[in-house]
């Protein structure tokens, strides 16, 4: 049984290889493809079959469309956050907030992906 209250999500991608690229890019690698049944779709490099983590996947499928409003996924930057931001435009996103300093919880950014989603980055070094 997963002890989290978050199991699984899954952020829509219009096109999967860009996806890849950019968060290939952002993450320094923390992504890989794969294929769910016959569906493909890039999987954030995380150990949730242990339950360590939660684990989620970014999906292309006719009934989620990428979007700026609606709940906000955090993911782990496996770094320094300014790091990662700094390749967010380069990699085809776009920077709402730098950086915000969230105290004992670390740092925290909001950007918008390559492929229209409003992505939080958490780190806990900025």
């Amino acid at each position: 049984m997963n002890p989290h209250a978050l199991s699984w999500f899954e952020l829509p991608a219009v096109d999967l290889d860009r996806a890849f690229t950019f968060y290939h890019t952002i993450l320094n690698g923390h992504v890989r493809m794969g294929t769910f049944g016959s569906a493909p779709l890039v999987l954030f490099d995380v150990p949730f079959k242990t339950g360590e983590a939660v684990g989620g996947a970014l999906v292309k499928r006719d009934d989620l469309q990428p979007t700026t409003s609606g709940p906000v996924i955090y993911l782990n930057c496996f770094g320094k956050l300014g790091a990662v931001v700094a390749r967010v435009q380069a990699a085809g996103g776009t920077v709402i907030i730098p950086e915000l300093d969230l105290g004992a919880f670390g740092f925290s950014a909001i950007i918008i992906d390559s492929e229209g989603n409003k992505v939080g980055l958490l780190s806990n070094e900025a």
